[in-house]
């Protein structure tokens, strides 16, 4: 089932955009590739199996097995519409399919979105995920008309990044489990043992390098790249996108409890119930009429905005329920105590998988109320508004879910 994309003002032009300059992509195709790519730099095909492609030019390769989905349990009580809009956009691609490391020689990474690129122009797209667009319309291919010619990485780089630059989630969920994969890959096969370098996008999250440096990554081993940029690297490891974009995966999820010493917290039953606040767009915009009934069920306030890496875990760590709007700080949810609840409350017109199957690969049950347009917001995009959430709904919601709990 595809997620459903809404068309407006603002994405049509870039939709125009994207399909003019994969169209040129395709006229750049019929020249010899030498020459157009000393005159663009630019890819001119797509492919979504890297696994053949590796293959068939005899590159090292590692089979790191299956990777499939797993939805929460969903607690009886919770919003049926709102729970089934979220389910639905799932993209179930993720079911069945297998994880891979591949290493590519003069392999390339394109721009700040990351783009892993092959010998001759081929854009690794299972590498590189470009979500809701045509294979032939993946940025790496209608991104741009022309790019700088590349600078050259020597030894051996590993893609870390690939969406999301400025996300806190897509920075957990979608770049730091490559680093595990990659990990794996290595106790398989010497040829990604030893890594020079690590390759992410150039980023203002001011907790970018903290993830890093978690994750066993020092900062002079990081190799930023921005718009505009490309590198050609002699030898480039890349992996399998952890999962699709906003369908975590268990192996994800466990990957990130190690970085963060949370195997033994997390399997220990928490008992703290938590409240999780946005401070800044798309925020609940009646918290205060929330508040009297949050206290009454003894949840704790916590807002991440300004807070180090280190302060959000502790934030959150071991709580057994967490109630929030959606936003990327759900991505704290792998430090909740395995066998938890996520109370998520959706904005009106949103329904992101992304926490619903968060919930699922962390062993957590979840629930879902569906908020309502906030006045004051009114003309504001979907992703920027704030909203409300009737008091009732909210006291309904944890009251099923305590009592799930129990």
């Amino acid at each position: 089932m595809k997620r459903a994309v809404t068309h407006d003002a603002t994405t049509a032009p870039r939709d125009w955009r994207r399909t003019i300059v994969a169209a040129w992509a395709r006229m750049r195709r019929a020249m010899p590739f030498g020459v157009q790519d000393m005159l663009f730099h630019l890819p001119v095909e797509a492919t979504a199996d890297t696994v053949a492609l590796v293959r068939a030019r005899g590159w090292p390769l590692v089979d790191l097995g299956p990777n499939d989905p797993t939805p929460p349990r969903v607690i009886d009580g919770s919003d049926a519409d709102a729970v089934a809009a979220v389910a639905g956009s799932c993209t179930v691609r993720g079911a069945g399919a297998r994880l891979f490391a591949a290493a590519i020689p003069e392999g390339r990474v394109l721009a700040r979105a990351c783009t892993a690129v092959a010998p001759q122009g081929v854009v690794l797209a299972d590498v590189s995920p470009h979500a809701l667009v045509p294979l032939a319309q993946h940025r790496g291919l209608s991104g741009a008309i022309v790019a700088r010619p590349p600078r050259r990485l020597r030894g051996t780089s590993a893609l870390a990044g690939a969406v999301g630059h400025a996300n806190f989630y897509h920075w957990m969920l979608d770049m730091l489990p490559r680093i595990g994969l990659l990990e794996e890959a290595a106790r398989a096969d010497a040829a990604f043992a030893r890594i020079d370098r690590w390759i992410v996008p150039a980023t203002r999250l001011g907790v970018a390098r903290e993830l890093l440096a978690a994750a066993g990554i020092p900062s002079e081993r990081v190799e930023s790249v921005r718009r505009g940029d490309q590198v050609v690297c002699d030898h480039l490891l890349v992996t399998g996108a952890p999962a699709p974009i906003c369908e975590p995966t268990r192996r994800s999820a466990a990957y990130l409890r190690g970085v963060f010493g949370d195997r033994d917290a997390v399997a220990r039953s928490g008992a703290r119930r938590v409240y999780l606040a946005r401070r800044g767009r798309r925020k609940i915009a009646n918290e205060s009429e929330l508040a009297p009934i949050l206290a009454r069920f003894g949840f704790e306030t916590v807002a991440m905005e300004g807070l180090g890496l280190a302060a959000q875990v502790d934030a959150i760590r071991g709580a057994r329920v967490v109630v929030a709007p959606h936003g990327a700080a759900l991505a704290h949810l792998v430090h909740v105590a395995e066998g938890g609840t996520l109370v998520e409350c959706l904005p009106p017109r949103i329904s992101n998988p992304s926490f619903f199957m968060l919930a699922g690969a962390c062993g957590l049950r979840y629930a879902a109320i569906r908020g309502r347009e906030d006045r004051a917001s009114r003309g504001q995009p979907d992703g920027a508004a704030d909203f409300a959430v009737d008091a009732a709904d909210l006291e309904r919601v944890l009251r099923a879910a305590l009592v799930d709990d129990a």
